[in-house]
């Protein structure tokens, strides 16, 4: 009897550009007449919101990055 196979392992990393906050919100500075803050979400453009992004090939090898 064979048992699940086992998950792929893929080497990821936090983002270097985000430190894995990859979305934040925004603040304009304005308010609607509800007193409700106008803010705009942003995704991080490196990891595309994820907060993660894939290890390099050199490391994945084995090899010093």
């Amino acid at each position: 009897m064979t048992g699940p196979t086992p998950a792929t392992t893929i080497s990821v990393r936090i983002c270097p550009n985000c430190d894995g906050f990859a979305s934040v919100a925004i603040s304009s500075g304005g308010r609607d007449a509800r007193e409700h803050l106008h803010t705009l979400t942003v995704d991080c453009p490196v990891c595309d919101g994820h907060g993660t992004v894939l290890a390099p090939a050199v490391q994945l090898a084995g090899g010093r990055a």
